[in-house]
């Protein structure tokens, strides 16, 4: 027999129909209607829950859904068989069915959190997971939607595509056993990655200690890796770095070659002096601005020597690199 859906809320209904927008990068109603061969006046009645969702319409808005928003919304449906036919409002439905649908959902959910990849996160400290942390604080967001749980970086589509699909996924799926959800911006050149994990959220808020939301101007390394070995401590840094960090040469004519100069610009000025403290121990010579805004890395020997005991892991710098190897 066919099957219906409708949502168990106006709000997750409401979220569906954004999600089918930007999963496949419309800007408009019209274009479900034109795209998805949908008619104009069903549309209206789904979005507004005056007409349930045949089961294959609804398999076509979410062609285009990661894994992890699937799961969401199966666990916020309820299927009715076809003869039900039309609901004249979600709530006075669910509470002549309230039993039915409540054990229904209480199925869908044990069964997306039985699947629901988990892990421990008193894992032990890594160069990696130290590394992963310092992108965090150079890059990265957190915080908590109703039940969405979210880790996000931003980078240019243009340079870090690959970095963060390549480069960062492995490591997350190494360490976390998860995967990021990418999405591209279609007028600009960002890219979005995206981790819903609750367990990530702990990692980040409740081991390491860095607070939900915008990151503050006073972020820090967390004190576990500040007492951890030099390499952890200097992998951490390296995820500053391909997070914030530019690479650039000087060629103004009073350098007889073009001079090579790597800079870390945060507006953390107790951050900066973290990071400074790192170097004079571990002996990498830098400088900063007097307002500890920004911590530089001059000159071909400096900045070998930066490269060598700092592992850099985005792409973004390789073409400077091998034109430091030329001058």
């Amino acid at each position: 027999m066919k099957r219906r859906i409708f949502f168990e809320s106006k709000n997750v209904r409401n979220l569906f129909f954004n999600k089918v927008l930007s999963s496949y990068n419309f800007i408009k109603w019209n274009d479900i209607v034109v795209r998805l061969d949908v008619p104009r006046v069903m549309l209206s009645k789904y979005r507004n829950g005056f007409l349930t969702i045949p089961e294959p319409v609804f398999k076509r808005f979410t062609k285009n859904f990661n894994e992890k928003d699937l799961n969401y919304f199966y666990s916020k449906i309820i299927y009715l068989n076809e003869d039900w036919g039309r609901i004249k409002g979600g709530k006075s439905t669910y509470l002549r069915h309230k039993q039915i649908f409540d054990n229904g959902r209480k199925i869908a959910n044990d069964r997306i959190r039985e699947r629901a990849m988990r892990f421990d996160i008193n894992l032990p400290l890594t160069k990696e997971l130290s590394y992963f942390v310092g992108l965090f604080i150079g890059d990265g967001f957190t915080n908590k939607y109703r039940n969405y749980y979210l880790l996000q970086f931003t980078g240019d589509k243009r340079k870090e595509r690959e970095f963060y699909s390549k480069i960062i996924s492995n490591m997350t799926l190494n360490l976390f056993n998860i995967s990021p959800v990418i999405k591209e911006e279609v007028r600009t050149n960002a890219i979005r990655v995206n981790f819903y994990s609750l367990n990530l959220y702990k990692l980040i808020i409740d081991r390491f200690k860095i607070k939900a939301g915008r990151k503050s101007k006073d972020v820090l390394i967390p004190e576990e890796i500040l007492r951890a070995d030099s390499d952890i401590l200097l992998s951490c840094i390296a995820g500053i770095y391909d997070a914030e960090g530019c690479f650039y040469f000087d060629e103004r004519t009073n350098y007889k070659s073009p001079y090579p100069v790597i800079a870390l610009h945060m507006n953390n000025p107790k951050l900066i002096t973290q990071i400074s403290e790192v170097f004079i121990k571990d002996k990498i010579k830098h400088s900063f601005t007097s307002n500890y805004s920004t911590l530089y890395i001059y000159g071909k020997e400096s900045v070998q020597d930066f490269l060598y005991k700092v592992k850099l892991l985005n792409p973004k710098y390789a073409e400077k690199i091998d034109l430091l190897k030329k001058i």
